[in-house]
């Protein structure tokens, strides 16, 4: 390795860390600006993030955090507390969530590159190609592109949890506990299940810094790991006086911790790493090159464990592209920066070992990155069957089929579909007309009608029911058929689009299949320019029918 290519010191902050300890300006660009346009062809709004902003539209009118006002006690139906406070403001300020969450997304992904990018070049024995080659890997994750989109909270919270990670393990020691406790508390507010990464970071601290006699280390991270603990039990007893539950309803629709459960969970975490299998060479490498040398190596590498954990005990998530496992992404590409510097031989290579280093440093870097990309492009690096193997999404024989690029265009025009219906659903009903639905985000965001959950996200009595007995998608464990909320009397037990004529919808044998008889079923006249698809019927079966 040449002079010029050994790092020099870091400099402060996380861009001029990024900048001019470790990657130079081109490195950097090149992984922001693929980056960003995979977050360009990925931008889509989630259906389940319109929950959130429901509660965040009630909130700011002053209705409460609830999702169905007048239903006493409410329902805790998100997962993203501080998120729904933060949309609420913006709505406060009259900025839409569909924007503010997604601008704020992409905002994180950003910052959760160049916080990266600074941690990587605080390695003293890193490259300018280790440290770049990591990066790219990283930029390059499909689920971090996604994810930055999306509508929901998941990189402003593995920024969180990166950030907190930056602040216990720094070169020196951990930063004061006032700021670890900060840290830490917003993790714990922006996610439900929060406390499970901050108790992965500041624990270890606290036991290392105990055993190794060093007593700033362990005394800061136990200060603020006090803080997050007084948060939390706060956040808990207003749980408890306004929604009556310790748990959110989100936890409550799970299938619970059982052996169906953490089997679904193996196999969400199995398709996912055999559809995106650079991430895990990327901590073999880390692991092999590394080994405990590395002062973060071990944190880092507990993380991504942590995550693994979480997406075993939470029997996974419908949702395309590895959602779960996007707080791992970064401690992954650290470790792959690790073992690559390793690869190079850094910080002083054998002689005539610089070559053969840096070109296997190169392969390495390369294969984490375009096994993980492939997937956005439709293709793999592991063979169908494998993946097939471990499929997790149970509802129907198609999705056990669908590749996550399908999945996510499924979501993406799932999403559109039901924003279309919430609209048209404004326009034909009245102030207290209700609807039973599965999925209640972008319809009930749209129609401001009052909605019963067939999956039981906003519905707590689906939510307290057993786990049906078949196996189901992650999220619809307990749902139940529309006719379950026809005592309630809804206006409309469901409403949908049809593509073709009236004399071919009641004809159609599809309906019955799915459960409908063509006979009760009523066709809505829409002015086509009133209506969102004005080539399509608007279709619902009345409650009374």
């Amino acid at each position: 390795m040449s002079a010029d290519e050994q790092l020099p010191p870091p400099v402060g902050g996380a861009v001029g860390g990024a900048l001019g300890g470790a990657l130079g300006g081109a490195w950097l660009a090149a992984a922001l600006g693929l980056f960003l346009a995979l977050v360009w062809r990925f931008d889509f709004l989630c259906d389940d993030a319109y929950i959130t902003f429901r509660f965040a539209r009630n909130l700011a009118a002053g209705r409460g955090l609830v999702f169905n006002p007048g239903v006493d006690p409410p329902v805790e139906g998100y997962s993203e507390f501080a998120w729904a406070l933060v949309l609420a403001g913006g709505l406060k300020l009259g900025l839409s969530p569909m924007l503010l969450s997604r601008a704020l997304s992409v905002a994180a992904g950003v910052g959760t590159l160049l916080l990266t990018a600074r941690l990587l070049g605080e390695r003293a024995a890193g490259t300018r190609r280790s440290t770049g080659g990591a990066l790219l890997f990283l930029a390059l994750a499909p689920p971090l592109a996604v994810w930055s989109t999306g509508g929901l909270a998941t990189l402003p919270f593995a920024l969180g949890v990166l950030g907190l990670f930056s602040l216990v393990w720094r070169r020196d020691e951990p930063a004061a506990a006032w700021k670890l406790g900060a840290l830490s508390a917003l993790c714990v507010l922006l996610r439900a299940e929060g406390a499970w990464w901050v108790a992965w970071t500041l624990g270890p601290a606290i036991v290392l810094g105990w055993a190794r006699r060093r007593p700033v280390m362990w005394r800061r991270a136990l200060g603020g790991a006090a803080i997050a603990v007084v948060v939390f039990g706060a956040h808990l007893a207003w749980r408890w006086a306004t929604y009556g539950d310790w748990l959110p309803n989100t936890a409550r629709v799970k299938v619970g911790l059982s052996a169906r459960s953490l089997e679904r969970g193996a196999d969400y975490l199995a398709h996912a790493l055999l559809t995106f299998p650079g991430i895990a060479l990327a901590v073999a490498a880390g692991l092999a090159g590394r080994g405990w040398g590395e002062r973060r190596v071990l944190p880092a590498l507990l993380l991504v464990g942590a995550s693994a954990l979480h997406a075993l005990a939470a029997s996974g998530d419908f949702m395309a592209f590895g959602r779960f496992l996007v707080p791992a992404l970064p401690f992954a590409a650290l470790l792959l920066g690790a073992g690559l510097a390793r690869l190079e031989g850094a910080p002083a290579p054998p002689p005539g070992a610089g070559r053969r280093g840096a070109a296997a440093a190169a392969l390495v870097a390369g294969l984490c990155a375009l096994t993980n990309l492939l997937p956005a492009f439709e293709r793999a690096a592991t063979p169908r069957t494998w993946r097939r193997a471990f499929a997790f999404r149970h509802n129907d024989p198609a999705a056990l089929e669908r590749s996550e690029l399908a999945q996510w265009r499924r979501m993406n025009l799932q999403a559109d579909e039901w924003v279309d219906l919430g609209k048209a659903l404004k326009r034909v009903s009245e102030p207290g007309d209700s609807l039973v639905y599965g999925a209640v985000g972008a319809v009930g965001y749209f129609s401001d009608l009052f909605l019963y959950d067939m999956n039981g996200l906003v519905t707590r009595e689906v939510a307290l029911r057993p786990p049906l007995a078949n196996a189901r998608s992650p999220g619809h464990d307990k749902s139940v058929p529309r006719e379950f909320f026809a005592r309630y009397r809804p206006t409309y037990l469901y409403a949908f689009w049809y593509p073709r004529s009236e004399a071919e919808l009641r004809v159609d044998p599809k309906l019955r299949e799915l459960g409908l008889d063509p006979a009760v079923l009523e066709v809505v006249p829409l002015p086509p320019a009133e209506s969102p698809r004005p080539a399509q019927l608007l279709v619902v079966w009345r409650g009374d029918a």
